[in-house]
């Protein structure tokens, strides 16, 4: 994977965006005003502030992903997309554009949402980093372990990193093979 690099957001997706939204029958715009259907003119000005809500400030793409960056008083909202269209299947690339974009000691979630504020937006995925370095979630685990070499369980290796470094499990703050 290559170095991200930022890039001007193209004001295209927007329209790409508005003329989608336009293309929604009017019952779709029931949930945006408390159930009645909007008249055309309120129909404009809702796709127009929800164009303008989704364009993002900042956009950085590689060799692989295009991720859209809003920061917010308290979390940094990644959005991530394959170029290709393709699902995002590497766990460890995730982490690499948390690190990159965001920062390495910034400590992010993936949030599996009840099914009432679901957004499904089809192979686009998203990270919510909280703005300080020092947060920890009150969950997870207290410290590092890196496996660097596919372990072999049930016949079969893991692919995730392939090629990798000598030692199985590190510790890194404590400098130790485990």
């Amino acid at each position: 994977m290559t170095p991200f690099v930022e890039t001007p957001h193209d004001v295209r997706e927007n329209q790409i965006y508005r003329d989608a939204l336009l293309a929604q029958p009017p019952e779709f715009f029931r949930g945006y005003c408390q159930g009645r259907i909007p008249d055309l003119f309120e129909r404009m000005v809702l796709v127009e502030r929800l164009v303008q809500a989704a364009a993002a400030p900042q956009v950085f793409l590689n060799n692989l992903y295009r991720v859209q960056v809003r920061r917010e008083p308290t979390v940094v909202h990644l959005s991530i997309a394959r170029l290709d269209g393709e699902p995002c299947k590497n766990w460890r690339h995730f982490q690499q554009i948390k690190n990159e974009i965001v920062g390495p000691e910034f400590e992010a979630v993936e949030l599996f949402p009840a099914e009432s504020r679901l957004v499904d937006m089809d192979n686009e995925y998203h990270l919510w980093v909280n703005v300080s370095p020092t947060f920890r979630y009150p969950f997870g685990y207290e410290r590092r372990h890196v496996m660097n070499k596919p372990v072999e369980y049930r016949g079969r290796a893991g692919d995730e990193l392939p090629g990798g470094g000598p030692a199985l499990c590190v510790d890194s703050t404590a400098g130790a093979l485990i």
